[in-house]
């Protein structure tokens, strides 16, 4: 697959037509008003990075490489409705991928989050990754339950892995996809 031209509508399950497609240079100031002005501290509490930083979210522009970073971007018509990412690792861990997500507010419950999902595990299949990680606050049942559904495993769960804005710690779900059949050894 060529993320560069890759487009693909789909439909939620409250019957929006939805358009993914990869992140461009010309995506900030939509990026930015998402993140920025429309997600609020609960929106975000549980990020890894603090996503309403604008010097942030120019270094995702300024350094775009869809070989290391592949981000998926949902419109509803000219409104930036979600983004998701598939992160490569490097050096010994580089048959890794790490996924994230951020979808506004009315459009999660709607089964885009899984759409997205779906189609960054086809993307990291095609890189050629052997497997797809996702560190999840485990109090956020619904989206362990998400990862579950689409074949992720529980491998771990780390108590205060997670420090929020406010200085709370949260325990964090290590869930684990994999992409390749893994060899057995028999001794």
């Amino acid at each position: 697959m060529k993320v560069k031209v890759y487009r693909k509508f789909v439909n939620t399950s409250n019957r929006l037509r939805v358009l993914l497609r990869p992140m461009s240079g010309g995506d900030q100031d939509a990026v930015s008003e998402m993140f920025c002005q429309k997600a609020s501290d609960e929106d975000v509490r549980f990020l890894k990075e603090d996503i309403r930083d604008p010097e942030l979210i120019a270094s995702w522009f300024d350094n775009l490489d869809y070989e290391r970073v592949v981000p998926l971007l949902a419109l509803y018509g000219e409104c930036l409705v979600g983004d998701a990412t598939l992160h490569r690792r490097n050096g010994a861990g580089r048959h890794i991928g790490e996924l994230r997500i951020y979808l506004t507010k009315e459009f999660r419950g709607v089964g885009l989050g899984m759409q997205l999902l779906k189609e960054l595990i086809e993307i990291g299949r095609e890189m050629g990754l052997h497997m797809l990680v996702a560190e999840v606050v485990s109090a956020e049942l619904a989206v362990v339950k998400a990862f579950r559904k689409l074949g992720f495993v529980r491998h771990a769960e780390v108590d205060d892995y997670f420090m929020d804005a406010d200085g709370g710690l949260h325990d964090v779900s290590l869930m684990v996809l994999p992409l390749v059949v893994r060899k057995e050894y028999l001794f």
